[in-house]
């Protein structure tokens, strides 16, 4: 299921090049990434930037950081929280400039939503 909303995810959303789905100590759940060892990287950076993240919102107080992004000239990292999921879960994507932020945003925040219904589901 959660290799199949990854793929939705790239259809529907322009620029994707790699996503992971990762658990909070940084393993590869699922991924759209041919070369595992990228995949296990990204994995493990996802999940490190999702605990800074979480640090700095706690830091500054305000609510648990949600999303965390990364913008380049060359594109785009965005690591987000699936909400409600157990054992806690992140998506990271990666997106080439072809990507408009807010498209990436919103088809990312849309996966999460449907791994987090169907784990959930599955529960």
């Amino acid at each position: 299921m959660a290799q199949k909303q990854l793929h939705i995810l790239q259809d529907s959303t322009p620029g994707i090049t790699s996503a992971v789905l990762l658990s909070s100590d940084g393993f590869e759940i699922a991924t759209l990434e041919n070369d595992k060892g990228k995949a296990s990287r990204l994995a493990a950076m996802g999940s490190s930037l999702a605990a800074i993240s979480s640090a700095i919102a706690k830091e500054a107080g305000i609510s648990e950081c949600s999303r965390m992004i990364v913008e380049s000239e060359e594109g785009v990292v965005a690591v987000m929280k699936v909400p409600n999921s157990s054992p806690p879960l992140a998506l990271a994507v990666v997106a080439n400039d072809a990507s408009k932020l807010g498209q990436l945003i919103w088809g990312a925040k849309k996966c999460c939503a449907a791994l987090s219904e169907s784990s959930t589901a599955a529960s």
